[in-house]
């Protein structure tokens, strides 16, 4: 118990607090049966009579019974009943909760005493409860009060919990009480002047009346609350003093409990021992006995050891628990209370610099949760093998109830075994195992059980840990941990550089790296694996090099070679990573390190990784290396990333180094000064490296800006470096001004993101490496086949006799780096996309607990019902940052994940591609309404209230906007009813194309000039449309052929159907049909129509047709007609001649004469 609780019962009323909360309360209007109103008149004048609750009920049972009542009047009457006997339910509650508060100020303080009492007499009595357990228990009886005391230790640890979580709501109520009194009074003045309010003149009686109710019931409502809120405010410091007593109590008879749960696990473990002790010295007294026996004898009693000595091994392993749990508690208890202590000053004094450095220190304490989740495991693990080992000894117990049966199957094939001796030998050895196979079920039994408790303990401890870390995290991000630099941080400044360099502290450094101990062996491992591969690294890179000399050539180019110099770069890259990071190891886990070396130790150990990252990127871009020869990145960039990574490796390891060693030493001055300034140092080389590396006039985006002037990078130009650049910046100054520990956590976030971005391009530009080497293969292969088809074609058109012509060497085709297709850059960039998230979630999941300050502010409200009641819902700014979050990600889905869903799904499924795309676009429509939705709900706007926004929308849609709303609805019927699919062919209008979109409001036909023709969908439902390919692609083409008056016809239709059949695109089924039709004027027509089962090639077959009836006709000498015509003269008169010539001839004569 804790000391300030005593015995003695003081006054409630003698505490000031007592006095400031009747103060308060003043502000309360007064009750309804109070004296006066708030605004100074009587009570019966200021309300009229009201309807009970059961009186509403039956108004609306009437009302549902009525008939011919104006709809919308019977339901408005129906909703304000039914609020009306809602708040008179409501105000009914309060009142309930008023008077138990009231009765709880007369009767809180005796339980009090009362409960003190017991709490005094038990921990004053002179006998421990476990002092009264018989000390003749056997096994099972203890086993019986050790569940017992299990449920009772349950019961009171779930009682302690729930009386110390009710103490602390009613500690810190009374702020909230206060405020909720402020805001009634408000409410009641409001309602006041409402109902001073004349009814509206055109209203229903009823309609008014019943209006008027809801008011009033209201005010009631509000009345009885107050009432609530005043006497939970006078009696909280006597249920607070209860609740801590009974707190208090249950503490204590938990601690009874444990003692008397401790006690029956000693009692249980010396039994078990005692047991498992004789077991194994009965079954070594066997073996020596059965030395002499029955190989069978033998090998039952050599079983017989084993399970002896298991259930010695688990007895021992049980024996450790009960110490392990109580360390696990003790851990839980520990965090439990620094959690409930700082909400409670947070509450009481609000997050101040000197609290927030407390805080700080507590988070630094609390307990690392890996190891727990890794004990978890490992106990996961021995609870699995116990199971086993349970169903197996099971099995056995079943085997061994008819000893008879086991002990004639088992010696069936021994004749020698089937004597009497050997068989009673054999039954005494059996019973014995099945004694033994008993007490080992209940060991494991205990095992397992004792085995859950740790892990829950274990998972309770990461349960609360985890809550208070994001607690603090939460708060923390925002204080300020440090003064701002100033004179004090310049003062400092030398000492800290003294401890720097002090020849003491490296000396220390240098005996603990030399010194032997458990690790000294992976110390040296590490130092000489390091000096190995320094050693090696110039044989590495001539080995990377020699990689890149098959892919030169497409037949000899294979990914794995890429693969081999990704890994031979990476370890090429981890001698100095490998040197720091043992050395750190070696430093920090010597037990004779002092603070000096393990400062530089954990220093050593954290910027082994972002070494690595650095060496390694810069060993991918070496010359002839992996960005180079196989990524086929510019010379000029990697000269770039060569420079700029040169530098920051220098300049970035050594000042991280300091800044990390200089933070883990204890003295604040140190980490204010010279830990601080390394820090802004740190940020400041990020800022520089981000700006040359990404500089569009002279990094490594020049290239791609001047290819692409009018891209988004290009464009965005002004954002994004100012953004990249100036984080790292924006840190520096947060540091400066004194908020440390906010700017370590952000910076931390952005270095990881850093190294995270140059994996992601790692891993990017191979799958793009394995694309491209994919493509090209395919390529190589439909060259090797075009080359061996044009071979078979020479072979066949060469005369017999000809000599054979040499053909021509294949040249393989050039690497094409832009081979990819839409589709796949958008699957590429998708996947990257996808890994960015990740990443940016694994990178900054530390810091995002802090943004839940902005849950706290609230922007608006709207109403909602929560569990039946009306209630109004803030909406805070983190809900508008979650609907920016989802119009971004449902952007960027509903442009790529469609994509996406055809590559991985669609185009390996038997759809078609008519289909695929219908899927597609539906599948973006739905992203974006489920999106709609999200954002509506998130900003609480439901279909209620913005319903006559949509009917006054609809209204002018249907006037101004109805032929796009037409083509929308078209849009989605050509969509679901499929009459037009993408790469369909159709006729519309007179002209034909191919289907290539179906948008929103029109649909692209392109057609054989590659011209684009935007056609509204409404034009597809209710025009006329030609679709070719609809439900079969087959068509026929008729082909017109004349031939001259006295041919022979039937030769001529022999050929027609000769050409129709030889050739390949003309199907078989249907057969070809050739008709001698009609008599022309100058020819015989004849026709042939034929059918091909697509429209891919249609010309060009109807013009190798032509080709062939013209070359095949002329062959036969069957002339193809064209048209002529007969001049006849008439002789009936004379001719009248003109001879125009000599009168041309005349006049130039004429001319030249007068000339």
């Amino acid at each position: 118990m804790p000391a300030s609780i005593t015995l003695k019962r003081r006054n409630p009323l003698a505490h000031p607090t007592i006095w400031f909360l009747l103060l308060a309360c003043s502000l309360l209007p007064p009750s309804p049966g109070s004296a006066q109103t708030p605004r100074g008149a009587s009570l019966d004048t200021a309300v009229s009579p009201l309807p009970s609750a059961t009186q509403f009920a039956a108004k609306l049972a009437e009302l549902d019974a009525t008939t011919g009542m104006d709809e919308s009047l019977k339901s408005s009457l129906t909703e304000n009943y039914r609020r009306a006997q809602s708040n008179l339910e409501d105000a009914a509650n309060f009142d309930a909760k008023a008077s138990e508060f009231a009765r709880s100020l007369k009767t809180a303080p005796r339980e009090t005493d009362a409960t003190l009492a017991e709490l005094e007499r038990l921990k004053t009595r002179t006998r421990s409860p476990a002092d009264d357990l018989p000390k003749t228990l056997d096994t099972e009886e203890i086993q019986q009060r050790q569940n017992k005391v299990m449920a009772d230790v349950a019961l009171e640890e779930a009682r302690a919990s729930e009386f110390e979580k009710m103490a602390d709501t009613i500690s810190s109520r009374p702020t909230t009480a206060r405020q909720r009194l402020i805001e009634v009074k408000q409410t009641l003045d409001q309602i006041e002047d409402e109902l001073k309010q004349p009814p509206v003149s055109d209203e229903s009686p009823e309609l008014a009346q019943a209006r008027r109710w809801v008011v009033e019931t209201q005010r009631k409502t509000l009345w009885s609350e107050g009432k609530m809120l005043e006497q939970e405010l006078l009696s909280q410091p006597v249920r607070e003093a209860l609740f801590k007593a009974k707190r208090d109590l249950a503490s204590q008879k938990l601690e009874d409990f444990k003692a008397r749960q401790r006690q029956l696990e000693e009692m249980q473990s010396k039994r078990r021992q005692a047991a498992a002790e004789a077991a194994q010295q009965a079954s070594e007294q066997a073996q020596r006995e059965a030395e002499d026996k029955h190989p069978l004898v033998r090998s039952l009693t050599q079983q017989n050891a084993e399970i002896s000595d298991s259930l010695s091994s688990l007895t021992k392993g049980l024996d450790g628990f009960s110490a392990k749990l109580a360390n696990i508690e003790a851990e839980r208890k520990r965090i439990e209370e620094d959690f409930r202590g700082a909400k409670q000053r947070l509450e009481a004094v609000g997050l101040s610099k000197a609290l927030g450095q407390v805080l700080l220190d507590r988070r630094n304490q609390l307990p690392d949760l890996r190891q727990y989740r890794d004990d978890i495991e490992s106990r996961e693990d021995q609870i699995a093998d116990a199971t086993l080992s349970q169903i197996r000894y099971r099995e056995e117990e079943r085997q061994l109830r008819d000893l008879d049966r086991y002990i004639r199957e088992l010696t069936a094939h021994e004749k020698s075994a089937q004597q009497p001796l050997v068989r009673k030998q054999l039954r005494e050895t059996l019973t014995q195992r099945k004694r033994l196979i008993g007490q080992a079920l209940d060991i494991e039994e205990d095992y397992i059980r004792q085995l859950g408790e740790l892990n829950y303990a274990a998972e309770q401890v990461i349960m609360i840990a985890t809550n208070y870390d994001d607690f603090l995290a939460e708060r923390l991000l925002w204080v300020r941990s440090s003064p701002a630099v100033g004179l004090d941080t310049l003062i400092n400044l030398p000492a800290a550089i003294a401890w720097l360099v002090s020849p003491d502290g490296w000396t220390e450094i240098a005996r603990t790296l030399t010194e032997r101990n458990r690790h000294a062996f992976l110390f040296w491992l590490g130092i000489g694996g390091s000096l190995l591969l320094y050693w090696r690294v110039p044989s590495l890179k001539r080995r990377i090099r020699g990689l890149s000399e098959p892919l030169r050539r497409i037949r000899t180019d294979r990914f794995r070679y890429t693969l081999q110099a990704i890994g031979l770069s990476l370890l090429a890259s981890l001698p100095l990573p490998l040197l720091s990071w043992s050395l750190g190891q070696q430093l920090v886990s010597s037990a004779s390190s002092t603070p000096f070396a393990r400062d530089f130790g954990t220093a050593f150990t954290e910027v082994a990784f972002g070494l690595y990252c650095l060496l390694a990127f810069r060993m991918l871009c070496m010359n002839g290396g992996v960005a180079d020869r196989h990524f086929r990145w510019s010379g000029e960039n990697l000269q770039r990333i060569r420079r700029h990574f040169n530098w920051f490796s220098i300049f970035i390891i050594p000042v991280s180094l300091i800044a990390v060693a200089v933070s883990n030493h204890n003295d604040p001055a140190y980490n204010s000064s010279l830990a601080r300034l390394a820090l802004i140092a740190d940020m400041i080389g990020f800022a520089v490296f981000y700006g040359l590396l990404l500089s569009p006039e002279r990094g490594i985006l020049k290239s791609l800006i001047d290819e692409h002037p009018e891209g988004w990078i290009n464009r965005l130009r002004h954002i994004w470096r100012p953004l990249i650049v100036g984080s790292p910046l924006a840190l520096a100054a947060l540091a400066l001004f004194g908020y440390v520990y906010t700017a370590v956590i952000l910076f931390q976030s952005l270095v990881y993101q850093t190294w995270f971005a140059l994996g992601l391009i790692l891993l990017h530009q191979s799958i793009v490496r394995w694309l491209i080497l994919t493509r090209r293969r395919l390529a190589l292969q439909a060259a090797l086949e075009r080359q061996a088809a044009r071979r078979a074609q020479a072979e066949t058109e060469r005369p017999e006799s000809s000599p054979a012509s040499e053909v021509q060497g294949f040249e393989e085709p050039e690497p094409d780096l832009a081979a990819l297709d839409e589709q796949t850059r958008r699957l590429i960039n998708a996947s990257v996309f996808i890994g960015a998230l990740m990443g940016l979630w694994l990178a900054w999941s530390d810091v995002l607990p802090a943004f839940n300050l902005f849950e706290r502010i609230e922007l608006w409200h709207y109403s909602g019902v929560i569990n039946g009641t009306e209630r109004l819902i803030p909406v805070t700014a983190a809900d508008v940052g979650l609907v920016m979050v989802i119009i971004f990600v449902a952007t960027i889905a509903a442009k790529n994940l469609p994509a996406l869903l055809e590559i991985m799904l669609l185009q390996n499924s038997a759809v078609s591609a008519g289909a695929r795309y219908a899927i597609k676009t539906l599948s973006s429509y739905s992203i974006t309404a489920i999106a709609f939705l999200l954002v509506f709900s998130t900003l609480g706007l439901s279909w209620s209230q913005v319903q006559w926004l949509v009917a006054a929308l609809s209204v002018g849609i249907g006037f101004g906007l109805q032929e796009i709303v037409a083509n929308f609805i078209s849009g989605l019927i050509i969509l679901f009813e499929r009459p037009v699919r993408v790469g369909d062919i159709v006729t519309i209008d007179g002209t034909t194309g191919v289907v290539t979109n179906i948008r929103i409001r029109a649909t692209t036909i392109r057609n054989w000039d590659k011209q684009e023709l935007l056609v509204p969908n409404k034009e597809f439902i209710t025009g006329r449309l030609l679709n070719w390919s609809l439900t079969d692609q087959q068509n026929r083409i008729t082909i017109p052929v004349g031939v001259e008056y006295g041919c022979d016809t039937k030769k001529a239709l022999a050929i027609l159907t000769q050409i129709a059949d030889e050739h390949e695109q003309v199907l078989k089924d249907p057969a070809p049909l050739v008709s001698f039709e009609s008599f022309g004027d100058n020819a015989l027509t004849l026709f042939m129509r034929c059918y091909l089962n697509s429209l891919d090639g249609r010309i060009g077959i109807i013009s190798d047709l032509h080709q062939a009836i013209y070359d095949r006709f002329n062959a036969a000498g069957i002339g193809i007609a064209f048209p002529q015509r007969d001049v006849h003269l008439s002789t009936n008169s004379p001719l009248e001649i003109r001879l125009q010539r000599a009168r041309r001839q005349d006049m130039n004569t004429t001319e030249q004469a007068t000339t």
